[in-house]
């Protein structure tokens, strides 16, 4: 408990420093839902450093390193706020919010279940099994933001909103007020695109139905939800990898029931929560047309994520306490040299599901053993 008071005494701190430098320095707003829920990211980072410093057994610390290095994004997140040159708060939200948030989540959701799968195999080669999976899947999709950084002014939709918008423009300086899109779709010529080449013109119906489906984005900042929608595309992918591969740990831990750390699968099972409201939010970012509805959603989302963050960063610390713990590194230790000779660690929450949801005397298993019994 004295080490829980001390990391949580670190993280006020912190949080008092990003609270202090919001009033003290310039910048451009920030949302209350935002800075909860990368404050509660921050916690995470903190616990993970506790758990890699704490961890008896070897195996165990690279899980919560890969932990802590997703978590370290939470500072650059409170850096963004005083970023103010346009373009740079652009490549910040496109490598950084996105690509490497992605690919640190997946990182570490795919490592902790190739660790449960290939229990035996060395450190390194799971790392190796975890990078090809994560980087091939990463690069498939992120790559052309590598080979040119401005790649999303460049797709079909951003080059055809552009066409539209100039047009739209010189419309509204001329008759002062806004076009239609039966009268924009008349005036406009679209194309066809293959491999970033225009390669056709679009036919009259088919060019009506693509102003029709752009018009939205050409008013306020709505622009901005086209422009990004490939890349929150990208989210969903990445986001879906990281599902599948707790649902994969999950499936093999009901078929082969593999001794596990404790609080590990409470773990996962959050985080499967976590990146199915990642999807989520995504999917609500992709189906938008208009800025201020996503905005809404989007702090409405950011709180969800916040109270799964909150229930993470409990499990996080329980995970501490008990491998700071007597029995607990024991238990750990035991895991490591002889798991199949080690019976099932059972924690608070498991007795809670057995007392309420299950009968005793039918049940038996590594599960429904009482930690207590002699």
């Amino acid at each position: 408990m004295v080490r829980l008071r001390s990391i949580l005494l670190i993280w006020v701190i912190a949080v008092s420093v990003f609270g202090l430098s919001l009033l003290l320095i310039p910048h451009g707003g920030l949302a209350i839902a935002t800075f909860i829920s990368y404050c509660l990211q921050l916690l995470l980072f903190v616990l993970s450093v506790a758990i890699v410093c704490s961890e008896p057994t070897k195996k165990n610390k690279y899980i919560f390193l890969n932990f802590s290095f997703f978590f370290s994004i939470s500072i650059l997140f409170h850096v963004y706020n005083f970023i103010e040159e346009p373009f740079t708060r652009f490549y910040f939200s496109q490598y950084v919010s996105m690509a490497a948030y992605f690919f640190l989540l997946a990182f570490s959701i795919v490592y902790l279940a190739i660790d449960a799968l290939f229990r035996d195999f060395k450190t390194l080669h799971k790392y190796v099994i975890t990078l090809a999976i994560v980087g091939t899947t990463f690069g498939a999709y992120y790559s052309p933001y590598f080979q040119n950084a401005m790649y999303l002014y460049t797709t079909p939709d951003a080059r055809d909103w552009k066409v539209l918008s100039e047009v739209a423009d010189d419309f509204r300086g001329v008759a002062g007020h806004d076009i239609t899109h039966e009268v924009l779709a008349s005036n406009v010529e679209l194309h066809t695109w293959k491999d970033g080449k225009a390669v056709g013109t679009l036919f009259p119906m088919e060019r009506s139905a693509r102003v029709e489906e752009l018009y939205p984005y050409l008013h306020g900042p709505n622009y901005i939800i086209l422009l990004q929608k490939p890349l929150y595309m990208n989210s969903i992918y990445m986001s879906v990898m990281c599902v599948g591969f707790v649902l994969l740990f999950f499936g093999y831990q009901y078929l082969k029931d593999p001794p596990q750390g404790a609080y590990i699968e409470k773990i996962m099972f959050l985080l499967l929560i976590f990146c199915t409201m990642e999807i989520l939010h995504a999917w609500s970012f992709v189906n938008s047309v208009e800025w201020q509805v996503f905005s809404d959603i989007f702090s409405l989302g950011q709180s969800l994520s916040g109270v799964v963050l909150f229930f993470i960063a409990i499990f996080f610390s329980l995970r501490l306490n008990f491998i700071t713990s007597v029995k607990g590194e024991f238990y750990e230790q035991e895991l490591s040299v002889s798991p199949a000779q080690v019976t099932r660690w059972r924690d608070a929450l498991d007795n809670i599901v057995i007392d309420n949801f299950f009968n005793r005397k039918t049940l038996l298993g590594r599960l429904f053993v009482d930690p207590n019994h002699r």
